[in-house]
């Protein structure tokens, strides 16, 4: 006879009982074992008694709330995985239980297929840590990916440098660029900020499109205007520099860039350029948080 694995052990700790004894039954279809507690008190108790492999807390019961009931299980359990279920759930309980070390926040009425992935993707993943949010140093790329340009270059030579990076070559066939943007330094060696493709968009637009109320184009205004600019440095493609420093909140970066319509953020150590941190990557990070999403098929 071959050994079976002992099926995990479930605290489900709910006020509510046609919600404890439903979810109770359909968590032991799916072969955990359930125990339950219909209060932060009785939950205390219970696992005082038989320490569960992983709780289901909810967060909003009387007596003891759950955000309590998790504080009082942190004073001997340090490590005790614990899920948060809530149908109240807001900005203030989510941090407060990261800040207590949950494993993960899942939203009431629950679907019990996703409660089950969550649960047995924590076991899977070995109990390695507690719900924790990246930060920007883990998400940046090297700035060395990114073409370099000097903010007295004429702009003709610049995109020289620049045309490598947006477009490599392989086996006589232009790639789909990877990289659009570039860096921009002094001659000292000082980072002033990135230009992008929309930069230069806007510098070959004449500027009495955007004078004039009655807009005319014609035949030759495009190349008339490459002509005219080509001379010009790089400092004509500059806006404002944004950036952000490498041990900020990561939220503060994602609100940098969506109040600057940003792809591409600086981030800064010290007044030296460390990394960029891409639009792309916080995107994979959200899908990664969502739990169920594959996170692999999005980043190829």
């Amino acid at each position: 006879m071959t050994n079976q694995t002992k099926p995990h052990t479930v605290l489900l700790v709910d006020d509510e009982e046609d919600f404890r004894l439903a979810t109770a039954q359909a968590l032991s279809t799916r072969g955990f074992e359930v125990e339950r507690a219909g209060s932060g008190g009785e939950a205390i108790k219970s696992i005082n008694q038989n320490r569960p492999d992983i709780v289901l807390l909810d967060l909003k019961m009387p007596g003891l709330s759950g955000i309590e009931t998790l504080q009082k299980i942190r004073t001997t359990e340090k490590t005790l995985p614990v899920i948060i279920l809530t149908g109240h759930g807001n900005i203030h309980n989510a941090l407060a239980g990261i800040n207590l070390e949950i494993v993960d926040f899942i939203q009431k009425p629950v679907d019990m297929d996703l409660l089950e992935i969550r649960i047995r993707r924590f076991f899977e993943k070995d109990k390695a840590e507690m719900l924790r949010e990246r930060t920007i140093s883990e998400l940046i790329i090297s700035p060395d990916l990114y073409p370099k340009l000097y903010v007295d270059e004429p702009i003709a030579e610049a995109m020289d440098k620049v045309n490598d990076a947006f477009f490599p070559m392989a086996s006589g066939k232009i790639q789909s660029p990877k990289i659009r943007s570039a860096l921009v330094y002094d001659r000292s060696e000082n980072f002033l900020g990135l230009i992008r493709f929309q930069n230069l968009l806007k510098l070959v637009l004449p500027s009495f499109l955007e004078a004039s109320p009655h807009t005319s184009y014609f035949t030759g205004m495009f190349l008339a205007q490459c002509k005219t600019i080509s001379r010009k440095s790089v400092s004509s493609l500059m806006t404002e520099a944004v950036s952000v420093n490498i041990d900020a909140p990561i939220m503060e970066a994602i609100h940098l860039m969506a109040k600057h319509h940003l792809v591409t953020l600086p981030v800064m150590q010290q007044g030296k350029l460390v990394g960029i941190l891409r639009e792309r990557d916080i995107i994979l990070e959200i899908a990664k948080n969502f739990g169920t999403l594959n996170v692999q098929r999005l980043s190829e």
